[in-house]
């Protein structure tokens, strides 16, 4: 069953972004258990930061846990504040968490879900913030030139997921085309300055008529944590 959120709960129902170094991932995962919080994804990925950043946030190791788990956005406020504090994101390199809202879910705990809201604080109302999360998707082996010329214009680094396209043989049967099944998806927060013109430049060298392939889209971010101070470039 679908569940299409009202104006009114659509504001608060959120997807909380938690991204760590290795090694920290089940321990957030375990934080947001605690708090009955469903952790929907625990996967990997690495940094794309370039290495005059990597330098400035004392990484020696790209390698990094992505969690991903739905709730309230009154129970996100004070979790995302839970996890900086715990885990230090507030120090370079530590990692970074944000929310984006939801409009619907779906599955058997949807309903217990969306009940809970009110339980949750439903009148809490969504903070705006001036960042947005641009996702990528890009062919395998793109994802260092796509954050190339995302940094071009001013973004300061990204982390890169494995993917698998799906429909690659149908594609190549009806249309005689070679389809790049394996893709990487490249997250990259940005300031709402910058973010158009980043996505007009990975567009133009990458775009879905180049070799890469990328589609790129953002969506609003409801709350961040753990950013580096100067993470939008004068």
């Amino acid at each position: 069953m679908v569940f299409e959120l009202s104006k009114e709960k659509e504001k608060n129902l959120v997807l909380m972004f938690t991204i760590v170094n290795r090694g920290a991932g089940e321990k957030v995962a375990d934080l947001l258990r605690k708090e009955g919080v469903t952790v929907n994804l625990f996967t990997y990925g690495r940094g794309t930061a370039s290495s005059e950043i990597l330098e400035y946030l004392g990484l020696a190791d790209t390698r990094r846990e992505i969690v991903l788990s739905t709730m309230p956005y009154g129970v996100s406020k004070r979790l995302i504040k839970d996890i900086n504090e715990k885990f230090r994101l507030v120090k370079p390199g530590k990692g970074i968490a944000f929310t984006i809202p939801i409009s619907s879910i779906c599955g058997k705990n949807s309903a217990r879900l969306v009940e809970g809201l009110a339980e949750y604080g439903d009148d809490v109302s969504m903070d705006k913030t001036d960042y947005e999360l641009i996702f990528i998707i890009t062919n395998k082996g793109y994802a260092d030139d796509v954050m190339a010329s995302a940094r071009s214009a001013k973004a300061t680094g990204g982390t890169a997921i494995h993917a698998k396209g799906m429909g690659a043989k149908q594609a190549e049967k009806f249309f005689g085309i070679t389809i790049q099944p394996e893709k990487e998806v490249i997250l990259i927060l940005a300031h709402m300055d910058v973010k158009n013109d980043i996505m007009r430049a990975v567009v133009a060298k990458h775009g879905v008529s180049k070799e890469a392939g990328s589609v790129v889209f953002s969506v609003p971010v409801s709350g961040v944590e753990g950013l580096p101070v100067g993470f939008v470039e004068e």
